[in-house]
């Protein structure tokens, strides 16, 4: 396959089949040499297809977060929070946004500890100004 190989198998058993690789491929003994080649080289390009694919929703994943980050740091910048009290809540923000099905009740009581620090700090030097 290209670089633009479409992800959804169905897309690529059609543009397969369009080229007339499933055709051979019927025809093909499992076992002969060019049948394994054949399957392997269809393997491969369908494990770099998907790897592209995850690539892709890995960076789109990234940048959504990174807008919605920058958007609630202006948030908590009028709240009145200071640039450390804001990273912690922005590491806060991202330990909790992104799902570890392992790690999900560590990464929760660690989330809740950053906000909880920046929250006491918030409160700490607002009373020591008053």
């Amino acid at each position: 396959m290209t670089k633009t190989a479409t992800v959804s198998r169905r897309h690529r058993r059609a543009q397969l089949n369009a080229m007339g690789y499933l055709k051979i491929k019927k025809q093909l003994s499992p076992l002969s040499p060019e049948g394994r080649e054949l399957r392997e080289s269809l393997r491969s390009s369908a494990k770099e297809a998907k790897e592209a694919h995850e690539k892709r929703i890995m960076e789109q994943l990234e940048e959504q977060l990174a807008q919605k980050v920058e958007s609630l740091k202006e948030t908590w910048k009028q709240i009145g929070y200071d640039d450390a009290e804001i990273e912690m809540l922005s590491e806060a923000f991202f330990i909790a946004s992104v799902k570890n099905k392992q790690t999900l009740r560590e990464d929760k009581k660690a989330s809740r500890k950053l906000m909880k620090q920046a929250k006491d700090s918030l409160i700490e030097r607002l009373n020591a100004n008053s």
